[in-house]
């Protein structure tokens, strides 16, 4: 074989000096693109905000008690076996919170739905830090990230998800609530005796929502539908006798009154210590985490690179990936001497260019494939020489290849049977052998026709 020289084109130092480069350029990529979410402490009712209206505090209780707890941002995700706790705005897309309940109490997992009544904004100043002249001087300090203030209600507005469901917000000149009790006997204070935000009804199928904790006046301020599943723990919690038995069916808990999970009202002792109740009321047996869910909050985002290559079932990939790349650096750093290339080979023309189409196709064990073109064309041009009429069937064109054969030919094996034998024939010798006996029908017929 003739080879040439091929003297390098970088040093080694230049070359592991690009290697480096490449490798620190590649992982802050990646360490940006996992760092693009929106933040998550923006003051938000949701699992990842820590002002009055977030549930982060409940997120941070569950998780310091053993439980598994994680936060979905990716819109439209239905989820797997794990309790997830929707924390919708009050114009969330009604749409999606349907589909997504439909799937998940088909059998996919637990729902437990907060409805918002809180609308804050975020404060600019710390209010713990009182008035001075240091204050008036230079100003307050900033308020810490996330903390926000009240400063009207604001009730869900979801047409299209569980229209039959009836929801009423207090006033603040309305009768006291009187606190909270659950249908087993715990209760505890609301935050707010008079804007409490209540429900009733059914879902779209009829099922009944049967209460869970109710105000001191006897409103519904959370509750789940009775519609069959068999759900002993939230029996049990609201204090009735089982409502179903559909072991594969998945409860879908309704939280009217926000201030049941909420920072504001978890800074109470009862309410957190019910608030954890119903989470793994909810939850049930063999639920192994929960999810909250924060896309619909407004902090929807689609999943990153960074996530992806480090989630299975693409880890496998990423450590292949690695692999492999630290097999090439290691092998180009411990190579002896200047690459070395083969001169060219390949001559030019028509016969390279069939003999590489032929070996590549007996390579790629494709030659089965070869038979119906070959005969095609075998039939085309013969017809074409012979004057055959058109148009006819390939049937009656062999039939008069072999008619016009057996006058000129009468030796020859006749065309119809070397069809059949070629288009049987498997292995390359065999489809060879047939493919060469067609072509020397194809070369006795054109012979007699031209003289």
């Amino acid at each position: 074989m003739n080879t040439v020289d091929n003297p390098a084109a970088f040093g080694p130092r230049r070359t592991l000096a690009m290697i480096v480069a490449g490798f620190v350029a590649f992982i802050v990529l990646l360490a940006w693109l996992g760092v693009g979410e929106p933040p998550g402490n923006n003051g938000g009712a949701h699992a990842l905000g820590k002002g009055i209206a977030g549930y982060a505090a409940l997120a941070t209780m569950l998780a310091e008690e053993g439980q598994q707890v994680g936060y979905n941002r990716v819109p439209k995700r239905v989820g797997g076996r794990e309790l997830l706790v929707l924390t919708p705005l009050a114009n969330a897309d009604a749409r999606d919170m349907a589909r997504l309940a439909t799937v998940r109490r088909a059998g996919m997992g637990p729902t437990v739905v907060v409805t918002p009544k809180w609308f804050t904004i975020r404060l600019g100043s710390d209010p713990r830090v009182p008035p001075s002249l240091w204050t008036r001087t230079f100003g307050p300090p900033r308020a810490p990230a996330g903390w926000t203030t009240i400063v009207a209600t604001q009730p869900p507005q979801w047409r299209g998800f569980l229209d039959h469901v009836n929801v009423t917000l207090g006033q603040a000149k309305g009768p006291p609530a009187g606190g909270w009790r659950s249908g087993d006997g715990a209760s505890g204070p609301l935050p707010d005796e008079h804007v409490v935000l209540s429900g009733g009804g059914s879902d779209d199928a009829g099922a009944p929502l049967v209460p869970l904790v109710r105000s001191g006046d006897g409103r519904i301020l959370a509750g789940y539908f009775a519609d069959g599943g068999a759900y002993p723990a939230l029996d049990a919690m609201a204090g009735v006798d089982p409502t179903g038995s559909d072991a594969a069916r998945q409860p879908l808990i309704i939280v009217f009154e926000p201030d049941l999970l909420n920072n504001r009202g978890m800074a109470d002792a009862a309410t957190a210590r019910n608030a954890r109740r119903l989470i793994l009321a909810a939850a049930g047996r063999g639920v192994p985490r929960v999810v909250f869910d924060v896309s619909l909050a407004g902090l929807g985002a689609p999943r990153n690179l960074l996530t992806l290559a480090f989630t299975p079932p693409f880890l496998a990939a990423t450590i292949g990936l690695i692999l492999a790349m630290a097999g090439v650096i290691w092998r180009g750093f411990v190579r002896f001497g200047p690459a070395r290339i083969d001169a060219v080979g390949v001559p030019a023309g028509k016969a390279a260019l069939v003999g590489g189409g032929a070996a590549l196709l007996l390579r790629a064990r494709r030659h089965h494939l070869l038979a119906q073109p070959y005969v095609d064309a075998t039939r085309e041009r013969l017809a074409r020489a012979l004057g055959l009429p058109r148009p006819r069937t390939p049937t009656q064109t062999d039939a008069a290849i072999v008619r016009i054969q057996h006058e000129v030919a009468p030796d020859s094996v006749p065309f119809d049977d070397v069809v059949t034998k070629l288009l049987a024939a498997t292995g390359p010798h065999a489809l060879a052998a047939q493919a060469a006996e067609l072509h020397a029908i194809e070369n006795a017929l054109f012979q007699k026709e031209r003289s």
